[in-house]
């Protein structure tokens, strides 16, 4: 049923732009319409056809996978088999993925040269942009592995242990919870390091009085979630109490504000406004946060030159920070499902500053 609605979303907006076929090679956008998991394979997808073109080593899991396309067995380079098709069918127009390469383009126009190509990133940007039900429940399952991680790392975490043996063990206890994966380079910072937003674990050993960021996703069935915690071993500093009181502060106004119809980029200032007033704006250079779904990161993302209108469906993360380099940053991130009366969130973390006993 889900997939059905994609393609008769896609069909719709191929209709608004005359377009005789999409082509779908990117593996996310592939999983999207098709339900297709392998590593290699294109769709051709017409108001009447839709063709998953694989080799021998997919074809039966293409069948069991995607039993609503017709699924051809391919001999040879993939982006000329593609070409050859869009040959045999005869079309003019061709919606493509921005992703697509200068080399698979190339091999397209060797068969079919009188192809004209158009963009399709932005309407598949905005159908993918509101999850349907199926979706959420995978995100929401991948967040409540996060939070499970989290409550057992807060027992696990001690003086002495490196950034990749606590990084090692979430990834454990996220595996043995359901998650088939987690997200790439997982965001264990400590001391001076947790200063760095996307600063991946090392070998250096965490000690008392230090802050230690972490930054965790599981995968659920493709889907990625979003979790950021900051946690402190020992007794905090009144600068490391001040600094996580502000963090927390712009996040919770944030929230205030969020719900259907309310702008992106006023989201973000009103979070970023506060960190500005406390004297930390310079040290908080990204987003206020972003969408994601089968990757970490989509479209919207709530920043200032991002004028979309949140919409019932859109699933997003709410992530402030402050950095100060050479001294050590927060972040504390969660993961909201727009809904038609405003936002469920799916985290459901302490965003207290929790205290690592240090002895």
């Amino acid at each position: 049923m889900f997939i059905q609605n994609r393609i008769d979303k896609l069909r719709m907006e191929m209709s608004k732009e005359n377009l005789d076929v999409v082509l779908i090679v990117s593996a996310e956008n592939r999983r999207y319409f098709s339900n297709f998991t392998g590593t290699s394979g294109a769709l051709l997808i017409s108001e009447n056809e839709m063709i998953l073109l694989t080799d021998f080593r997919y074809v039966q899991q293409a069948k069991e996978e995607a039993p609503m396309f017709e699924v051809i067995q391919h001999i040879g380079v993939l982006s000329e088999s593609v070409g050859a098709h869009l040959t045999k069918m005869r079309v003019n127009e061709a919606g493509i993925e921005d992703s697509l390469s200068i080399g698979f383009l190339r091999d397209i126009k060797k068969k079919a040269s009188s192809l004209s190509i158009v963009s399709i990133d932005e309407a598949v940007g905005n159908i993918r942009k509101i999850k349907d039900a199926s979706e959420i429940e995978k995100i929401k399952k991948g967040v409540a592995i996060c939070d499970l991680a989290f409550k057992h790392i807060l027992t696990f975490i001690k003086p002495g242990l490196t950034e990749k043996e606590i990084g090692l063990e979430l990834e454990y206890i996220m595996k043995k919870n359901g998650a088939e994966g987690i997200k790439a380079n997982h965001v264990i910072a400590s001391g001076e390091r947790s200063s760095l937003p996307h600063g991946a674990a090392t070998n250096r050993v965490v000690q008392i009085g230090e802050f230690v960021k972490m930054d965790i996703g599981a995968i659920v069935e493709g889907y990625y979630s979003d979790f950021t915690r900051t946690v402190v071993i020992g007794e905090p500093t009144e600068k490391q109490k001040d600094i996580y009181s502000i963090v927390k502060h712009a996040q919770l106004e944030a929230l205030k504000h969020i719900g259907p119809g309310k702008v992106c980029s006023e989201l973000d200032e009103v979070a970023r406004s506060i960190i500005r007033e406390a004297g930390y704006g310079d040290n908080f250079g990204h987003s206020l946060g972003h969408a994601l779904g089968l990757q970490i990161h989509e479209k919207p993302v709530m920043r200032s030159t991002d004028k979309t209108v949140l919409e019932p469906g859109m699933v997003i993360t709410v992530e402030p920070g402050i950095y100060l380099p050479g001294w050590g940053g927060v972040r504390i991130e969660d993961l909201l499902i727009i809904t038609e009366e405003g936002y469920e969130n799916a985290t459901k973390s302490t965003k207290e500053l929790q205290i690592i006993n240090a002895n």
